[in-house]
């Protein structure tokens, strides 16, 4: 993605020195999951409720013009990085190109031709490039019917990561009027102990059967066994619902 498409969002939460790059980008976070009727996470200002408000409608106008899933929030963040706080938001995360070649290698075997959900987790997802790059792949080569059977998870130890995470999935599907089967994003440590573990968001499309709650000792099992998979293998590993 180009770099001036992201401008408009950039310029509204660098702020300049009343607040920090990472404590604008935090706050962008926690109002736009408030707007879904999810838990506030950082209190926003009143003085940059407006700059936040702007950032929002910048981030809505950019998924809307972008192809479904695209991963805008990594190179912000990471851009935002570059003008200070990088103690904060220090983290690089993988290229577009890079997350696709690999979704397109992943996704090359069709879908199981049973009716239950297929799984991908990524136990260290960053801003979720790898598994908005294979939402993506399923999309463009299966169609919204494969969109539908697909179960994403994502977890990571930063709060920002998994709240980035969280949020580009779900805005995708409401700007672009998709459905994906269901979407996952926990805060933590994959591989336990999990009595900290916070559960950003669990959603699931309205024909999916219920779903093993977020919690529910299979799924972590199987979050823990995705993280102790061989590194080159483990953010695109598929298992059987």
């Amino acid at each position: 993605m180009d770099t001036k498409d992201l401008k408009p969002l950039i310029s509204a939460l660098d702020d300049g020195y009343r607040h920090r790059p990472h404590e604008m980008f935090g706050y962008f976070l926690s109002a736009t999951m408030s707007l879904w009727g999810l838990p506030e996470w950082q209190a926003v200002p009143e003085d940059v409720q407006p700059q936040i408000g702007k950032a929002i409608d910048a981030y809505a106008d950019i998924v809307a013009a972008q192809p479904p899933f695209m991963d805008v929030l990594g190179p912000v963040y990471m851009d935002l990085a570059s003008r200070g706080g990088r103690a904060q938001l220090g983290q690089y995360f993988t290229p577009w190109p890079i997350a696709e070649m690999m979704a397109k290698i992943s996704v090359g075997r069709p879908m199981p031709e049973d009716h239950g959900l297929v799984r991908s987790c990524d136990p260290a997802c960053g801003s979720g490039v790898m598994m908005l790059a294979f939402a993506n792949e399923i999309l463009s080569s299966q169609g919204p019917e494969g969109l539908l059977r697909l179960s994403v998870t994502g977890c990571d130890l930063d709060a920002y990561c998994a709240r980035m995470f969280a949020i580009q999935a779900v805005a995708t599907c409401n700007i672009h009027n998709l459905k994906m089967g269901e979407v996952l994003v926990y805060r933590g440590n994959s591989l336990g102990p999990w009595d900290d573990l916070e559960v950003i968001i669990h959603a699931t499309a309205p024909s999916v059967a219920k779903e093993p709650a977020a919690l529910d000792g299979g799924r972590l099992a199987a979050l823990a066994a995705a993280a102790q998979s061989h590194p080159d293998v483990m953010q695109l590993d598929l298992f059987a619902a």
